[in-house]
């Protein structure tokens, strides 16, 4: 099911299950995929340690839980990009803090004053407000507004950046550093029907996006226009999309006209849901459609991906050097352990095996990372380490 999703500055999933006597613990912030873990147990704490042989790097984490499963605190030590000091790479010691699940910042404690980013929340737990700092200066602000169902109305942007003379405290002249505002309309069922985004930076414009659905609350139809000063233009549709029975995506389509081509994509699955094909088919004014590319997908009982091929199209590359099929193995703990990228001619570009040792619990505590064009061409090139402690 396709829908619309109001995405804010960051989203995390926590989720602590109990299924019998296994009790799983999994981590994921949306825009900082290195902080993404998955532990069996009532876990206390788990510290991860990689080394990265190739450059003589190293970086780690330390996770901090309550025994609900939410995160208290977790610190990231390693090198992060400095943007303002022409994109250097800077060492970082990143806490982020948590209450009741919920981030509250996310601070470089070996940078001057606030360095990061940090949240503010109503009573119901949403997000109301991020303030963005670098070296202690606020350069970037952003707040939310929800109407009494929790839905996101409004979203206000402003941009300060790191050399103007905005006071924080005052807030003097602030409506000078306005970027931009987005604005939300939602159907009987909760959906997005109307979002309007006003960019005070590019001439005042206003864009006004439509969304439709079907009785099955899946997105039927998508469309827009472009104003300047208010919202006073006429949308026309751009994106269509059909469904299965089983309400999952079948058909992605152009309305409107697009150049050089526009694209039908049709996507196929097998009786558990997994996707095992995806055909695009490009349409041309002055010639006959044909088939621009298609990949087709092998899974595990488990659901896990063994195998994907590219069987029309030339699209897929490692460091320039295309390739058609994918091979993914798994251990019995689902996680994988050789992943293979085959070119047409049938030689390997790049392969990639991983070694574990597991704990009791059926987490991993080593991981050795090995990479190469084959596997007789493997070499070692990272170590990870995990120290997990448990509440039972």
């Amino acid at each position: 099911m396709k829908d619309v999703t109001i995405i804010l500055v960051f989203l995390f999933l926590i989720n602590f299950t109990c299924l019998g006597q296994t009790r799983n613990t999994k981590f994921q912030l949306d825009d900082d995929d290195r902080l993404t873990i998955t532990l069996n147990g009532n876990v206390r704490s788990a510290k991860v340690k990689n080394e990265i042989l190739v450059g003589n790097f190293s970086d780690s984490l330390d996770y901090f839980f309550n025994e609900k499963g939410f995160p208290d605190k977790i610190i990231y030590y390693g090198l992060g990009l400095d943007v303002v000091l022409a994109k250097k790479l800077v060492n970082e010691e990143v806490h982020y803090t948590f209450k009741e699940g919920k981030l509250l910042s996310k601070l470089n404690k070996l940078s001057f004053g606030n360095d990061g980013d940090i949240y503010e929340y109503d009573e119901n737990w949403n997000l109301t407000l991020l303030k963005e700092y670098y070296t202690n200066i606020l350069v970037k602000e952003t707040s939310f507004k929800y109407d009494d169902k929790n839905r996101m109305t409004e979203k206000t942007e402003y941009l300060f950046g790191g050399f103007s003379d905005y006071n924080p405290k005052t807030q003097e002249g602030k409506s000078n550093y306005l970027r931009g505002i987005e604005k939300y309309e939602y159907n009987n069922r909760d959906k997005v029907v109307l979002k309007l985004t006003y960019k005070f930076w590019e001439n005042k414009t206003v864009e006004m996006t439509q969304y439709k659905y079907d009785e099955h609350n899946n997105l039927i139809e998508e469309g827009n226009c472009l104003s300047y000063g208010d919202p006073n233009c006429t949308i026309k549709p751009l994106f269509a999309y059909e469904y299965n029975s089983k309400n999952l995506l079948a058909r992605k389509y152009q309305l409107a006209k697009f150049s050089p081509n526009n694209t039908d994509e049709y996507y196929f699955y097998d009786d558990k849901g997994n996707e095992v094909e995806v055909k695009g088919i490009y349409i041309y004014p002055d010639k006959e459609p044909f088939v621009g590319y298609n990949y087709k997908s092998e899974y595990d009982k488990f659901g896990n991906k063994i195998k994907e091929q590219e069987i029309t199209g030339n699209y897929r590359s490692i460091r320039f050097e295309k390739y058609k099929i994918q091979i993914t193995q798994y251990d019995n703990f689902q996680n994988m352990t050789l992943d293979e990228f085959i070119a047409s001619d049938g030689s390997y570009i790049k392969t990639v095996k991983k070694v574990y040792n597991y704990d009791k619990k059926g987490n991993w505590i080593n991981m050795e990372t090995y990479e190469g064009r084959n596997q007789n061409d493997l070499k070692l090139v990272e170590i990870s380490k995990r120290e997990i402690k448990y509440f039972n």
